[in-house]
């Protein structure tokens, strides 16, 4: 997807963000199907998503899904198509990118249900719900500030739109946190996944001096090459220790299914309602972190003790000061952003260096 689309949809998410009276949507026998970005073996974005589907299946029968449907609205539209036709009237599908897709089909098909995890787009009949990664992320830096010995850690991600510079910023804030003076390179792939340029971006940044990797992509490809190299590493979407069982530190995980099987039997009991653009914290289990490794048994305690002020409503990644990189103060002392100036989130923090090109 290019640059300028996303832009157009981050704008849309700010309306989409709003909140609005929904009506109640019905669905007293649900027949579900998933559209997958990826596939659903990908070690990351779409796997996340399957482990939902799975536990869908074993409360509701049989889920069928398709796998790596580009994020091209008739492509997208053409999938929707063929499951409704099949009798399909729970569509769940999982891209950024298929917003503009899923709002055209819920506007099509009101009697029907609609949601697009990482969405921002939203109808009576459409949600677009999203986990507070940022929660995840800072928990995820400050293992990372306390694991490294150079002071250096790199992390990769998708594209920079809002809710992936929440992935960076709040990575970058949490190392500060744990180990002041700890700066994260970061470098953006311009795809969701890219498993040969994310090994390059890995090697290049350990070259750097970075002795933490962090990835935000859909594969475990950058991890991969930071356990090879005998540096420590940070997961996403699932756990990726499998792919690093001597380097993990964490991973920051979904758990789709803690928010869609509610979702599902409340449609089926006829109460469900559109939230819009909910996000989903610590505190609904919705997104985590993996089991810690690697760091001492103290500094474990210091991070789980930051988890559970999150889930009591305690304590606020964005919680000011907070600057960018020019020195401009974001966030002043004594407060923190909105839901909207989240999602119009367009910097980065003063101790990530690189750019959001």
């Amino acid at each position: 997807m290019k640059l300028t689309k996303l832009a157009g949809l981050a704008l849309a998410a700010l309306v989409a963000a709003a909140p609005a009276a929904q009506a109640q949507v019905k669905i007293p026998k649900p027949k579900i199907a998933f559209i997958f970005l990826g596939t659903a073996t990908d070690g990351g974005w779409s796997q996340s998503q399957d482990t939902a589907r799975l536990a869908l299946a074993k409360a509701y029968g049989k889920v069928p899904f398709v796998e790596n449907v580009p994020e091209q609205t008739d492509k997208v539209e053409q999938a929707v198509d063929l499951f409704i036709s099949h009798g399909g009237n729970v569509i769940i599908a999982g891209s950024y990118g298929y917003s503009d897709a899923m709002a055209a089909e819920a506007k099509a098909h009101p009697n029907l249900a609609f949601i697009n995890m990482a969405g921002i787009s939203s109808a009576p009949n459409l949600e677009s719900p999203y986990p507070k990664t940022y929660q995840g992320w800072y928990l995820a830096g400050m293992a990372a500030g306390y694991a490294t010995k150079s002071k250096q850690l790199g992390m990769m991600l998708g594209f920079p739109i809002p809710d992936v510079l929440w992935d960076i910023n709040s990575f970058a804030l949490g190392a500060q946190a744990t180990n002041p003076g700890t700066i994260v390179h970061v470098a953006f792939v311009n795809s969701w996944s890219d498993p040969v340029k994310e090994a390059q971006i890995s090697q290049a940044m350990i070259q750097q001096g970075a002795d933490v990797i962090a990835t935000d992509m859909d594969s475990p490809a950058a991890l991969v090459v930071a356990e090879k190299a005998g540096k420590y590493s940070v997961g996403y979407q699932v756990d990726m220790g499998k792919s690093a069982p001597n380097g993990i530190l964490t991973s920051v995980v979904f758990h789709w299914e803690k928010e869609l099987l509610p979702a599902v039997a409340a449609m089926k009991a006829g109460t469900w309602k559109s939230q819009g653009t909910p996000l989903y914290g610590i505190d609904t289990g919705v997104v985590d972190i993996a089991p810690l490794e690697h760091i001492p048994a103290d500094d474990i305690a210091k991070i789980k003790a930051v988890r559970q002020k999150m889930i009591a409503g305690s304590f606020d990644v964005w919680a000011g000061p907070i600057k960018d990189q020019s020195g401009k103060v974001e966030v002043p002392a004594g407060s923190a952003p909105t839901i909207d100036q989240l999602w119009n989130m367009n910097y980065l923090v003063s101790n990530v260096k690189g750019s959001m090109k």
